[in-house]
């Protein structure tokens, strides 16, 4: 009998090596556990799977040793692996089968939340800001790696995730092309690759606001994505004269803003080959797109859509993480696990244990993310995201422990407190100087309306730095505390971004001497940062990246109680606690927090 749990092929009688049949419970590498069949489309099978030397969920895609592909799926992986933007899934490993190892593969993040493909199909159209700020992530996104020569070629509606935070991550970027290549492909220049992404963008754009998809005019019109094609109409009149074209997604669907159904059209334009005005690059998408949406409000609504999806118990396909992987052209029919059952034995898929709770999974050189949130288990082999509570609006609130009345009687105490001493030391003819008490520095506490975490998308972040404990590195209370996230091999965030931080809102303009920290542990580089656009009218910070804060003191090696002090007071509203570098926690891992903040006028 061949014995297949180490993981590794055997040898059957006659000396030659064995390869075990991918099932629940194979071991990888020695270290990747298959837990759950996905998918299964060209011969390539997608699993969930669990990494035990980090205890984490992965994604991988399994290949047998003889795939041609395997080569340029490899230098697909090397290549993604470089990408440091966490609006992509992360490439953690891969490897080519050789020797003792029975399958080729590639691994990837994580991710929960559902595809484009799956909120269409559940929710329908999407509003005007939720369709922009998605397309707008991924446009932002795509614009640096395009300008390396980096391109998807396969964006569609199950290469994108929303997470249930309202995150987007865009899935296969390289690897999808690899795994799946088109004849011709490998010849494209330049310039035709950053084309067909932006005609993507734009379709994906129309999908999202008209659950339609738009079918090329000279192609047959059925359904792709489980949507319905766009309706075609003959131009009368203006410069497409008696060309064929889609309806404007505000035709279809009146709820779009006509700027937004205007900028779609110009995004399709150029791949058509259609005169008139049109968006040639995905920073031109993003240009077009920015001043239609509220960032803030669009990502709250994208979060609440997955709420009610999931409070409703709507049905949806796997992880979409793993749909993208196996899609085929942006203009085929996306797999679903319907279409990937395994006509074999059909595996026996091991459900997520009610608390299990996905955690953050560190790359190399890759971007950072936060732990994806508790899942439960919904149908076989198909963890459900339970969502996070709305990220809310920077705004006047206090905090749980320090009260507006507590802080007026707080002060009330010092006033009177001082004007005793006052008279005492009147009255008993000391000397003031003797104890340097003319002279000596009156500190007045500053009040702290309300605290949140800082982790822009643009630096690497996905705004969720610990949000739920952001109040309690300002609560009154040192017990409790805010903390980052946990970060492997590099005290730097893992090298994955400059660094994340704490906001603190003092309700109005306020003079800031200094500002003493108590920290979780130490030696922690920290700065204290202002808005560099400090007006006083703003009602709230910037959150889109740190380039918008400037630094006006720090300490590369601050002890568990830091006092930050500029040069000079400076007014402000709003600060910032910003750490560049964590303490060592052990085991190669690295997070630091606040128990406390005092903010001294």
């Amino acid at each position: 009998m061949t014995d297949y749990s180490s993981g590794y092929p055997a040898t059957d009688p006659t000396g030659h090596v064995v390869r075990p049949t991918a099932s629940p419970g194979l071991m990888l590498s020695g270290r990747y556990r298959l837990e759950a069949l996905l998918a299964s489309s060209h011969n390539i099978t997608t699993w969930r799977a669990n990494d035990n030397v980090l205890s984490r969920p992965v994604l991988m895609h399994l290949l047998t040793p003889d795939d041609d592909r395997m080569g340029w799926v490899l230098n697909a992986a090397r290549r993604a692996a470089t990408i440091n933007d966490a609006r992509f899934l992360r490439v953690l490993d891969a490897l080519e089968a050789t020797g003792q190892e029975p399958w080729s593969f590639v691994v990837s993040e994580f991710a929960v939340g559902d595809s484009l493909e799956t909120l269409l199909s559940n929710s329908g159209p999407l509003t005007s800001e939720q369709a922009s700020s998605i397309v707008a992530q991924m446009a932002t996104a795509l614009a640096p790696m395009h300008a390396r020569g980096m391109f998807h070629l396969r964006i569609n509606p199950s290469a994108v995730i929303v997470t249930v935070n309202g995150n987007v991550k865009i899935v296969g970027f390289l690897i999808d092309a690899a795994l799946r290549p088109k004849p011709g492909e490998d010849e494209l220049n330049w310039a035709d690759q950053e084309l067909i992404d932006c005609y993507d963008l734009a379709r994906l754009l129309y999908s999202l606001t008209t659950a339609r998809w738009p079918v090329p005019p000279d192609e047959p019109q059925r359904n792709y994505w489980g949507l319905p094609p766009a309706p075609l109409r003959l131009e009368r009149s203006g410069a497409l004269s008696g060309e064929q074209l889609w309806a404007s997604p505000h035709e279809i669907n009146p709820a779009i803003s006509p700027a937004l159904s205007t900028v779609i059209m110009a995004a399709l334009r150029p791949r058509l080959g259609l005169v008139g005005p049109g968006l040639h690059s995905a920073n031109d998408i993003a240009d077009s797109l920015e001043g239609l949406y509220d960032p803030l409000e669009a990502e709250e609504s994208l979060e609440a859509l997955m709420r009610v999806n999931h409070q409703l118990g709507t049905p949806s396909a796997t992880p979409a993480v793993q749909t993208g992987w196996l899609s085929g052209s942006s203009d085929s029919t996306a797999p679903t696990l319907s279409m990937a059952k395994v006509e074999a034995e059909p595996a026996v898929i091991a459900e997520p244990a009610p608390t299990e709770v996905p955690r953050w999974s560190p790359p190399a050189t890759s971007s950072a993310s936060a732990p994806p949130a508790a899942v439960t288990p919904q149908a076989p082999g198909r963890p459900t995201p339970v969502a996070a509570p709305p990220r809310l609006k920077p705004k006047k609130t206090q905090t749980a422990a320090l009260g507006r009345k507590a802080v007026v009687l707080l002060i009330a105490f010092v006033l009177l407190a001082l004007i005793v001493l006052q008279i005492r030391g009147c009255t008993s003819g000391t000397d003031p100087h003797a104890a340097g008490g003319a002279d000596a520095e009156t500190i007045q506490p500053a009040v702290i309306v309300s605290a949140f975490d800082f982790d822009p998308a643009a630096d690497g972040g996905d705004n969720n730095e610990n949000s739920d404990q952001a109040s309690f590195a300002a609560d009154g209370d040192p017990a409790t505390a805010w903390r980052t996230l946990t970060y492997l091999n590099n005290p730097a965030f893992g090298g994955l971004k400059p660094g994340a931080g704490i906001v603190y809102d003092l309700g109005e303009p306020v003079s800031v001497a200094s500002v003493r920290v108590l920290l979780d542990n130490e030696p922690a580089a920290v700065q204290l940062m202002v808005p560099i656009e400090n007006d006083a009218s703003a009602a709230s910070p910037p959150m889109t990246t740190v380039s918008e804060w400037e630094v006006i003191a720090s300490d590369s090696a601050a002890a568990a109680e830091v006092v930050l002090k500029p040069d000079q007071p400076v007014t402000t509203r709003w600060l910032m606690i910003y750490f560049t570098s964590l303490p060592s926690i052990g085991g190669n891992q690295y997070r630091s927090g606040i128990a406390e903040t005092y903010i001294n006028q």
